[in-house]
């Protein structure tokens, strides 16, 4: 599995599990979320919507915002994973062993598998 699909199906795992938390603690009586219904709403009127419509805008508003907050959650949760994993990787680096053209070349010869690349003709 790519670590592009694990942190992939991480950020939307987090992201539910944020929104899912976020909305349990949202109460619409509130008088925070009250105050912020009746802002939007009375935007939504503003620009012309009746107050069914506008009423129903602004809860769409308060989902949305609930939603983004979950993402942004989500994604801090991701980096914080992220920055967890290549800190434990930094001890690691040490033990690796480098690489030299030489040794590449010894082993491709002893293989067997040289390929000279032919003579230009004059």
């Amino acid at each position: 599995m790519s670590s592009i699909a694990v942190v992939t199906t991480l950020l939307v795992r987090r992201s539910q599990e944020h929104q899912t938390t976020l909305v349990a603690h949202v109460n619409v009586w509130s008088a925070d979320t009250a105050g912020r219904l009746k802002e939007w709403t009375s935007h939504f009127m503003s620009q012309g919507a009746d107050s069914f419509t506008a009423g129903r805008q602004a809860l769409a508003m308060l989902y949305r915002s609930t939603t983004d907050q979950a993402q942004v959650m989500a994604y801090a949760d991701d980096f914080w994973l992220i920055t967890m994993v290549c800190l434990a990787i930094l001890p690691l680096i040490p033990l690796m062993r480098r690489v030299r053209t030489e040794q590449n070349e010894q082993a491709r010869q002893s293989a067997g598998r040289v390929e000279a690349l032919p003579a230009p003709n004059d």
